[in-house]
């Protein structure tokens, strides 16, 4: 993530949700936050939008505030497209 750079989250499949976790793992490192779990769901708060944004309002509480929780919300709510299975439409 380049300075200036923000991350947005749409919730389109599973790879964008790895990434979402890559790089808020990656910029909290960046910065030394890397074990202020309060601090990397705080920021990833900020990089939901469209329907992503509105299932991370749905979420209780204590998983917006803690990023162990939240991250694993995310993986559950958007998972991997299984191996072998084609993400395009038709034939």
């Amino acid at each position: 993530m380049a300075d200036g750079e923000q991350i947005v989250f749409q919730g389109k499949d599973g790879t964008e949700a790895e990434n979402l976790i890559r790089s808020v793992k990656a910029h909290a490192f960046k910065l030394g936050k890397q074990r202020d779990n309060d601090w990397m769901a705080a920021f990833a708060s900020i990089c939901f939008a469209g329907n992503a944004l509105r299932w991370f309002e749905t979420l209780d509480q204590a998983t917006q505030l803690d990023w162990k929780l939240l991250s694993a919300a995310i993986l559950v709510q958007y998972p991997a497209v299984p191996m072998g299975a084609s993400t395009s439409r038709g034939g």
